[in-house]
Parts: C-alpha cells; sequence; structure tokens
C-alpha cells in the first residue's frame, strides 16, 4: 500500500471517529506521500498537515456513518494535495526534503 493510501485510509478512520489524529502524524504521513511523489511536493507539509487537522475536526458537525459528507471530505483532500501535473511527481520529494 502506497504512503498516499495510507494517508487517506487513515483520514477515513478520523472522519468515521473510528480514532483520533493529530497534526504532527497528519505532517508525517503526508511528508511521506510527498517523499512517493503521490502527494504535491509545493505544499508545505507542517502547514499542510495543520489544516488537514482542522479539516478533519469538523467531522464533529458530520453524521459519523454519511458517506456523502466522508465523499466530500476525499474529494477535497484528493484536489489539494495530488500534484496538479505529473512531472511534480518527480520532483515532490525534492522540494522538501525528508
Amino acid at each position: 500500500m502506497s504512503a498516499w493510501d495510507d494517508l487517506l485510509d487513515h483520514l477515513d478512520h478520523v472522519a468515521a471517529g473510528l480514532h483520533e489524529t493529530s497534526a504532527s502524524q497528519l505532517t508525517a504521513m503526508l511528508r511521506a506521500a510527498q517523499h512517493e511523489g503521490l502527494a504535491d511536493g509545493e505544499l508545505d507539509p507542517v502547514d499542510a498537515g495543520r489544516w488537514l487537522d482542522r479539516l478533519v475536526a469538523a467531522r464533529d458537525d458530520l453524521d459519523a456513518g454519511d458517506d456523502a459528507a466522508l465523499s466530500t471530505l476525499r474529494v477535497v483532500v484528493t484536489r489539494w494535495l495530488h500534484p496538479p501535473r505529473l512531472d511534480l511527481a518527480e520532483r515532490a520529494a525534492e522540494t522538501f526534503g525528508d
């Protein structure tokens, strides 16, 4: 499984209320996805991790079993974090390093 899949699965579980997370945990997962070229390497992983933490914190306002809300979260995260072009995937690991 890729680091990207790990990140999405983790967000699914957090949004469903199955476990908690932290900005530092999300940052580490995002860095791993950037290193694999599966998340946009131009994003600052620490700032993006904090934003992700705040985004999934909104789950308190949603029904944990709401598939539409989970789908929306996945679309937002995917469109925000994926590299806009495939050639960025090659440079992703170089931007912020390990």
